[in-house]
């Protein structure tokens, strides 16, 4: 009446890998074959996941970016308007 349930993995899950697909001539099916199955000439000494990575910079970098463009912000406001830049609060002047 029942009947044993099937061994092993279906659809074929422990036997996949990327470098098959990358071979394949349908890879374009798979979702993120072009992350995960680069081919050509273009992705070879590739940073591909670039957007993934650790920054080494920290919060002190980070800030110190905000506050200098803040400052050419508002020197390209005053060259616009014809009057000296206001002083930024924590910048260094000549």
């Amino acid at each position: 009446m029942f009947e044993p349930i099937r061994g092993g993995t279906r659809g074929g899950q422990a036997e996949f890998k990327w470098s098959d697909v990358s071979q394949d001539k349908d890879r374009e099916n798979y979702l993120g074959h072009s992350i995960n199955a680069p081919t050509g000439r273009w992705q070879k000494s590739k940073d591909i996941h670039w957007y993934q990575r650790e920054v080494a910079e920290g919060e002190e970098a980070r800030l110190e970016e905000i506050r200098r463009v803040k400052e050419q912000e508002a020197e390209a406001l005053a060259a616009m308007l014809y009057v000296p830049a206001p002083p930024v609060p924590g910048a260094k002047r000549d």
